[in-house]
Order: structure tokens, then sequence, then C-alpha cells
């Protein structure tokens, strides 16, 4: 009985070796989420007006529509600084904004931690 009892546990122990193994073997992260994750790690520590100025208008692509929101919004990036649009054609409307539409912005302010931005809808462009 107690040999029974030591060789399941040493299936368990090496069951549990092999998935740690192959988790550290193919479970990492790819080289381009190493970049995206420094590039977010650098984006928080620098202050907004790097990327972005307040009431400077930029270009951008619409990169998220979110008309489920109240207002409605879009999601695009300044020089690497999320940006949060409002003011966005009526989502009913024929001129209701879809992923990868160009837009101009004007930035009006910053969100409460600096890490992102908020902008009015100016235009497609």
């Amino acid at each position: 009985m107690q040999t029974q009892t030591l060789v399941i546990g040493g299936a368990v122990v090496l069951a549990l070796v092999v998935l740690l193994v192959v988790k550290v073997a193919f479970g990492g992260k790819s080289d381009a989420q190493k970049q995206r994750d420094r590039a977010h790690e650098q984006a928080q520590q620098r202050p907004p007006e790097e990327a972005a100025e307040k009431g400077e208008t930029y270009e951008i692509v619409v990169q998220e529509t979110q008309y489920d929101r109240s207002p409605p919004e879009v999601r695009g990036t300044i020089n690497g600084l999320q940006t949060f649009v409002r003011e966005v054609p009526d989502p009913d409307g024929s001129s209701a904004l879809t992923e990868g539409d160009t837009v101009r912005v004007r930035v009006m302010d910053y969100g409460t931690e600096g890490t992102t931005a908020q902008a009015d809808f100016i235009e497609r462009v």
C-alpha cells in the first residue's frame, strides 16, 4: 500500500514538472508581445504632452468604435497615446465611423492618470 502511494505521488510530481517545463518552453510571451509591453510601460512614464498637446489637431485612424457608450466615442492613438474621441457622427446615420477610418481630432484633455487623451471629432479625412 505504501509503495503504491509513493508511485502515485511520484507520478503527480513528474506530471507537474512536465507541465512547468512545457509552460516555460511554450507559454512565454512572444517578442511582439514583449515589445508592446515595453512600449506601454514607456508610455506610462512620459507626460501626455509629449505625445499630443491640448488644443492641437491630429489625424488618427479609428481602431475601435464604442457606439454602445453614452456618449458614443471612437478610439485611436496619437504618437502611442490612447485617444478617446467624442462628438462623433451619429452611429445610426450614414456618416457613422468604422474601424480603419481616418479622422481629424482636437485634443481637449488628458485622462486622470495622464495615460490617455480625450479629443473631439472635427472631420473625416
